[in-house]
């Protein structure tokens, strides 16, 4: 790889985790909960353009080195092409006051695979909190209360997501000890390909059960299409994520 070439993982990986850190701050002062998620603040402001800002830059990155065709600048209508198909059925659980399952790119999930084109963006529900990222940009003073709690959470969501979809990352994803294994079953790096179809192979196998999680967020991966169903989380994860995994999954056996 020539210095060109050169990926700095490592600070996309540090990059999320502060915009995280900061997120958590306000938590300790305003708990995540049903009532709350329509609160805003001047310091959300700061941490969803921070959020989305990464998350714009990472996608261009991608997009530009694997489609050298593609010119130009790019914008969300781009992304939903490139990467909606593969985002919106993904899901995790958010570590609020109560775990809460979120999906940030839902507003897409309906669409049938041909439809994650560019041209269909216009006529497909939109991403709140992407939206509200573009209003508090483009005018910061007049929008500032589009930035809520709700709506940072979600890009937080999206951004984590985007960060474990990219192959660049892998290495510096694994250094951050996000990922949770059992070393006997797989390389946890090329579960994550697998479920995010950016490798080669058989599709991801769940009972590997390999965990990616961060102070705020668990994702489970090789889950995003499947319901919990009655089913012993076989690999490592923190304790709160299996005592959740392990509820839902009784759960889902009494329906």
């Amino acid at each position: 790889m020539t210095s060109n070439d050169y990926f700095p993982g490592s600070s996309v990986v540090n990059w999320y985790t502060t915009a995280e850190n900061m997120l958590a701050d306000v938590l300790r002062v305003v708990p995540y909960c049903a009532e709350h998620k329509s609160v805003w603040s001047p310091v959300l402001v700061t941490i969803l353009q921070e959020t989305c800002s990464q998350l714009d830059s990472l996608w261009r990155y991608q997009v530009k080195r694997n489609m050298t065709a593609v010119g130009g600048d790019l914008c969300i209508k781009d992304y939903f092409g490139f990467f909606g198909q593969c985002m919106a059925p993904k899901w995790m659980v958010f570590w609020g006051e109560e775990p809460e399952r979120i999906q940030p790119f839902k507003a897409w999930a309906g669409l049938k695979n041909s439809g994650f084109k560019k041209e269909n963006y216009d006529s497909v529900p939109k991403l709140e909190w992407w939206n509200a990222y573009n209003e508090v940009k483009h005018n910061r003073l007049e929008n500032q209360k589009k930035a809520t709690l709700g709506r940072t959470v979600s890009a937080l969501a999206g951004l984590f997501l985007a960060i474990l979809r990219c192959p660049d990352c892998r290495d510096a994803i694994l250094q951050s000890e996000w990922l949770s294994w059992n070393i006997h079953s797989c390389d946890p790096r090329d579960c994550l390909d697998k479920d995010f179809g950016t490798g080669e192979g058989k599709p991801f196998n769940r009972f590997d059960s390999v965990a990616a999680e961060t102070k705020l967020f668990s994702y489970p991966v090789g889950w995003s299409e499947r319901e919990i169903e009655d089913f012993v989380w076989q690999g490592d994860a923190s304790y709160r994520f299996i005592k959740w995994f392990h509820e839902q999954a009784n759960l889902n056996k009494g329906k």
